[in-house]
């Protein structure tokens, strides 16, 4: 039997309504893509260099986390050598029974605990070219444990060098600090009093480990060199589901958030995705963390009509088992402006629901024959069915 994606010449189905994994693809909101990129460019160490703390809303169907994944893939993969920076994306806020900040920290942590072995060595290599050559080879190793008992390296979190040191090794104890854990871990080695377990250590170790990959260690020899990373992205998803969490959770996020822009006022950028209107952006934030955002939130909006249709061309195009092939096959291009009119919900997930149903019921009823089109007729018939 001649399924779907054979008789549409689509090498996958376009009309997907959970976003991939890896998103490779933007249709339509061009403005929308022009700003996104401007944000994610700005905050680079090569470019404005400021911090971004931005929203980014629409109701629900109308591809924040699309948007999130695409630029995520942007960063690491399309434009890695530009960029040469790191990104973690948390599809949810719901990240366990009971969230605060804390719980936020060690998530992040972990997505990024391959990187931090990488800024590691990347340290352990700065300092070790630091020390003055020709001395011998025990008076170097002395030398080299002082640097990573200086303070001014990373100076809102003096332990931070000695922590990421130990990761070269695959340590366990540094892991299990650096991930919050507090039943059987050893402090002293790393001079520390306590562990990472409230607010305050946490965005005190993530905010030192952010501006050392972006801004380098603060003193060696009197220099500073620059850092691994461009800049460093974290993209929240889904940050409306802060309206069931309790005030203590609110709260915690809240200072969270405030204490971690505040600690890096250069080369964070802090995206997060809400699903509702504006109107829920106060309800979710207080009035410290509102002022620290960079932009107002920003809209993503439904699709007129000539919109939709641009949108799902391009869609459709990029599933395109044959480049050669007209970007709308199999829709007449009438046939996708008869189903933007007829779809309320004009976003993303309303029109692939509607596609979806008229190409799946066009090939159920033999309606759609090799190299044949689905007709405007067949979106009448189907559409509703």
């Amino acid at each position: 039997m001649t399924n779907a994606l054979e008789l549409g010449k689509l090498r996958k189905n376009p009309f997907s309504l959970v976003p991939q994994e890896k998103v490779t693809v933007w249709a339509g909101y061009r403005e929308l893509k022009n700003s996104m990129l401007h944000i994610v460019d700005s905050c680079r160490s090569d470019r404005v260099g400021l911090s971004e703390f931005v929203v980014l809303y629409g109701e629900h169907g109308t591809g924040k986390s699309h948007i999130l994944r695409y630029m995520k893939n942007w960063i690491e993969n399309e434009k890695k050598e530009e960029y040469q920076s790191s990104v973690v994306y948390l599809e949810s806020i719901k990240l366990a029974p009971k969230v605060n900040f804390l719980t936020i920290y060690k998530t992040i942590i972990i997505e990024l605990f391959e990187e931090m072995k990488k800024t590691a060595i990347w340290l352990d290599d700065l300092i070790d070219q630091s020390i003055t050559r020709g001395v011998g080879h025990i008076e170097k190793n002395r030398l080299i444990e002082e640097k990573y008992l200086d303070k001014k390296i990373t100076p809102s979190f003096s332990s931070l060098p000695l922590l990421l040191r130990s990761l070269i090794d695959d340590n366990e104890n540094a892991k299990k600090i650096l991930m919050g854990e507090k039943k059987l871990i050893n402090l002293k080695p790393f001079n520390l009093d306590s562990p990472i377990d409230n607010e305050f250590s946490a965005t005190r170790c993530l905010g030192a480990y952010i501006n050392l990959c972006t801004r380098g260690p603060q003193s060696l020899n009197g220099q500073n060199p620059p850092g691994r990373n461009k800049a460093l992205y974290i993209f929240l998803d889904e940050i409306e589901l802060l309206n069931d969490f309790s005030p203590a959770e609110v709260l915690s996020i809240n200072q969270g958030i405030r204490d971690l822009l505040n600690a890096c006022p250069e080369n964070l950028c802090l995206l997060l995705g809400l699903t509702g209107d504006i109107e829920i952006v106060p309800a979710l934030f207080e009035h410290p963390v509102m002022r620290r955002m960079s932009r107002e939130p920003i809209p993503i909006d439904p699709m007129d009509n000539d919109q939709a249709v641009i949108f799902l061309k391009e869609v459709l195009k990029s599933s395109r088992l044959n480049p050669k092939d007209p970007d709308e096959y199999p829709f007449r291009e009438e046939a996708l402006m008869k189903i933007a009119e007829e779809t309320t919900d004009k976003t993303a997930g309303g029109l692939f629901r509607n596609c979806r149903r008229v190409l799946e019921n066009a090939v159920l009823e033999k309606r759609l024959k090799p190299n044949g089109w689905i007709e405007v007729k067949d979106v009448e018939d189907f559409i509703y069915r």
